[in-house]
């Protein structure tokens, strides 16, 4: 263990007495356990290297074999050792990065996707900005890294070739499939849907819908979330050919793309954050209902007051254009499976049903700021404030965390959720 940090690491997670431990002192730990983690990682990929060096030269069997023997890996784990392992021979930088402790296998693995996702023009373009990835991955948590890397495929698609991405929605589609199976132990049935992003959106947009129907029924204020998401997926499906209004699919695309034919940046994608062609978003808008979302204009009636206490339909768009997931810095729920939480409480502090008092917020970080001690504050510019029940500041710093013109995300702290 020849680096200093990785020792430091090392010597102070072996040494830790987690059970006294205070919250600092914790995440401290923490720290120290990911650097030991990412180093660890990092010895195996040049273990897997070498033992497909041995097993060209028929002294041994396959390198994902030994991981799975000796090393106690699943299959799939041990394929995810050997991906990660390519980036490295490609961008020798994160190997690097992942021995110090600097990023962690889950940002290797993110790169892995979006190789996988690429033709081999559409690879040397990527390998190519490696040291730009790289230390975005420095400064990035793994979910926010993987979605800018989503990004990038559909970026160095729609640059390699003006139909690939459009292509690739295409080749997705067909890939989609419908699988059912009993386990044979539980007697449980399973049911396992791969779906391309559009028809994933339709489909969980016609979830959700039944889902906030649902919610409202009488009996079932006391009912659990998961139960309530399995039985709006039973109803939306029984549902399904009625007499009813179609579904709304949230599409989010920059004025530019949508009506420039050449421009390849910009905003192009689902309300939970996967890219989509603009050529398809196009066609789209041709047979569909299209909903400006502008924020602070006359163009839409954002804020109801006290009229009403839930968010508006209009209302929901605007938020979702401007958030992916829960507006907790650590925490990646996406927009849909949140609640709309009035960060100025509408029953004890007389909060208003307005934008600027208006946020997402997911179950479990919902109940923390109603029972569970935390504060949540929020500026008319959205930059939120949470504080934990002692008193101190868990986080501060902007809630949007999308922008139309470029791909960064809010940034995000490493700590305690």
């Amino acid at each position: 263990m020849p680096n200093s940090t990785v020792e430091v690491a090392f010597q102070a997670a072996s040494t830790a007495t987690v059970a006294t431990m205070s919250r600092d002192e914790l995440a401290e730990h923490l720290a120290h356990l990911r650097v030991v983690r990412s180093w660890s990682d990092a010895a195996e990929i040049a273990a897997n290297r070498r033992g497909r060096e041995l097993a060209a030269e028929g002294s041994a069997g396959s390198a994902e074999a030994a991981h799975v023997r000796a090393g106690q890996r699943s299959e799939r784990e041990a394929r995810a050792v050997t991906d990660r392992a390519d980036v490295c021979e490609r961008m020798p930088g994160f190997e690097s990065a992942l021995a110090s402790g600097s990023v962690s296998a889950g940002h290797v693995d993110a790169v892995a996707r979006a190789a996988g996702r690429l033709d081999d023009a559409g690879r040397e373009r990527l390998d190519a900005s490696a040291a730009a990835y790289l230390d975005q991955a420095t400064r990035s948590t793994v979910d926010a890294f993987d979605r800018a890397m989503r990004k990038e495929v559909s970026a160095i698609n729609a640059a390699t070739a003006g139909a690939t991405a459009a292509e690739e929605l295409a080749a997705q589609r067909r890939r989609s499939s419908v699988k059912r199976w009993i386990d044979k132990t539980t007697g449980m049935h399973h049911t396992l849907l791969e779906l391309d992003p559009l028809r994933d959106a339709e489909l969980w947009t016609a979830i959700d819908a039944q889902l906030a129907t649902d919610r409202s029924a009488d009996g079932n204020a006391k009912t659990p979330w998961s139960e309530l998401r399995v039985q709006a997926v039973v109803n939306a499906a029984k549902a399904s050919g009625g007499s009813g209004s179609r579904p709304e699919v949230g599409v989010l695309i920059s004025y530019d793309c949508l009506i420039d034919t050449a421009t390849q940046v910009g905003l192009c994608e689902t309300v939970g954050g996967n890219p989509l062609p603009a050529t398809t978003v196009r066609r789209l808008c041709c047979d569909a209902d299209v909903f400006p979302v502008v924020l602070n204009s006359d163009g839409e009636v954002l804020d109801s007051g006290r009229s009403r206490r839930t968010a508006s339909r209009a209302q929901r768009r605007a938020l979702a254009a401007m958030h992916r997931t829960c507006a907790h810095p650590d925490c990646a729920v996406g927009f849909d499976d949140c609640r709309i939480h009035h960060v100025r409480f509408w029953t004890e502090h007389g909060g208003l049903t307005d934008i600027e008092n208006l946020i997402p917020v997911c179950e479990r970080h919902h109940h923390l700021v109603h029972e569970g001690g935390w504060t949540l504050t929020m500026t008319p510019g959205r930059t939120a404030t949470w504080t934990r029940p002692d008193g101190s500041v868990h986080w501060a710093g902007p809630t949007i965390d999308r922008i139309a013109s470029t791909t960064q995300d809010r940034s995000e702290p490493a700590g305690l959720g």
